[in-house]
């Protein structure tokens, strides 16, 4: 909270100080004319019949963000999860040319396509696959956990070409959001989206990095760790060791069809793991704003494969607003398989 407030005093006075040549408009207009403020909550039930709890209401998120156009080249944003009081962004952004512009802060690690995506418009109530969860939105144990995709440093990002290509080149800590650097390293990220025909977009991006293990417990006395991730060979508590990220995948924006897919594989030390998925969304099915969705998630990871099967029904009634009822069906390795429905209620302004 004291960064938001922070960030909001001196967004404030940024703007207080380029309004102070324009005597045209009155100083407390003219600073809130360049305020945005908009936010989006999810509720839900959940029925798991594997779980310990087998069915609960749930609050998701509480998210609020501000953003300000201090010029037309300087944009500031801030983000902050209410719900769990935790901060997700926090940045500024600077427009050169349409071709190059710098960002510095807080802000999703661009790797992948999925994750830069908003929760506020992914199809599936569970969010994000079980591949880009594992990669860079933190269950993996090596990959920033926590992190929730997003990290702290400096990229440069732009459109090429009538935006037929864009690019990121990003420098990071590679410790994941709210977090200092846990090693002198620094995580290299770089994407690429090509648009050969406008309902069709091809990417890749990599994570090219260093991580650290900091969890004294996970040495079993050889040095090595053991309890954390038994299958996981040459990753020493307490020491760095190589972590690689890549991904492909295509989107298909056809009216009323959407298709997204997406392989990625990465390397922890000597622990390779690899996943994917394929999700699809028909608009307008029956009635107008009602939606069905599907998904199937495959995950091999050092502890095994995962697959999950999901489908459902989305209906917008209101503009950014939401009622969501699906099913799903997990395999985790070396359990009996999972079923679960899960409902979900997005108020967005």
């Amino acid at each position: 909270m004291k960064k938001i407030a922070l960030f909001l005093l001196l967004a404030i006075l940024s703007v207080t100080t380029i309004s102070a040549q324009d005597q045209k408009k009155p100083l407390i207009k003219e600073v809130l004319s360049r305020f945005t403020f908009h936010g989006y909550g999810m509720v839900g039930w959940e029925y798991h019949d594997r779980s310990s709890s087998s069915n609960e209401f749930k609050v998701n998120k509480f998210i609020l963000m501000a953003d300000l156009r201090i010029t037309d080249r300087w944009h500031a944003f801030a983000m902050n999860d209410f719900y769990k009081m935790s901060m997700h962004e926090l940045w500024m952004s600077y427009r050169v040319t349409d071709w190059l512009n710098v960002k510095v802060g807080q802000f999703k690690t661009p790797f992948s396509i999925e994750n830069p995506i908003s929760p506020s418009v992914l199809e599936m109530i569970t969010l994000t696959s079980l591949a880009t969860n594992y990669m860079i939105c933190g269950s993996s144990p090596f990959m920033m956990p926590g992190g929730a995709g997003r990290d702290i440093g400096v990229t440069l990002y732009g459109d090429l070409l009538n935006r037929h290509i864009s690019y990121d080149l990003a420098v990071m800590n590679g410790a994941g959001r709210n977090n200092r650097d846990n090693n002198s390293q620094k995580d290299f990220v770089g994407r690429i989206t090509v648009r050969p025909l406008q309902q069709l977009s091809l990417s890749g991006s990599c994570v090219l990095g260093t991580g650290n293990v900091a969890v004294k417990a996970a040495d079993d006395g050889d040095g090595y760790v053991a309890d954390v991730a038994p299958n996981v060979t040459g990753i020493k508590a307490n020491g760095n060791y190589r972590r690689n990220r890549f991904a492909a995948g295509a989107e298909l924006k056809a009216a009323p069809l959407n298709v997204r897919a997406e392989y990625m594989w990465g390397k922890d030390a000597d622990c390779k793991t690899d996943g994917g998925y394929v999700t699809a969304q028909v608009s307008n099915v029956a009635v107008k704003n009602l939606d069905v969705v599907a998904s199937f998630d495959h995950l091999n990871a050092h502890d095994g494969i995962t697959n999950r099967y999901s489908a459902g029904l989305q209906y917008w009634f209101f503009k950014k607003c939401r009622v969501q009822a699906g099913y799903s069906y997990t395999k985790h390795p070396g359990m009996t398989g999972e079923n679960s429905i899960l409902t979900q209620l997005q108020v967005a302004f």
